[in-house]
């Protein structure tokens, strides 16, 4: 049961994130770690 709701969460934050950003979860995750890395 939990790995279900965990999956529709997952899903609400993709399409939240494709939404607000233009971006899929993996290329925002991708994005993030980059600008991390620049930073060091």
């Amino acid at each position: 049961m939990g790995t279900i709701i965990g999956l529709l969460i997952l899903a609400g934050i993709t399409v939240f994130l494709k939404r607000q950003t233009g971006l899929h979860l993996h290329e925002w995750i991708a994005k993030k770690y980059k600008d991390s890395q620049d930073k060091k």
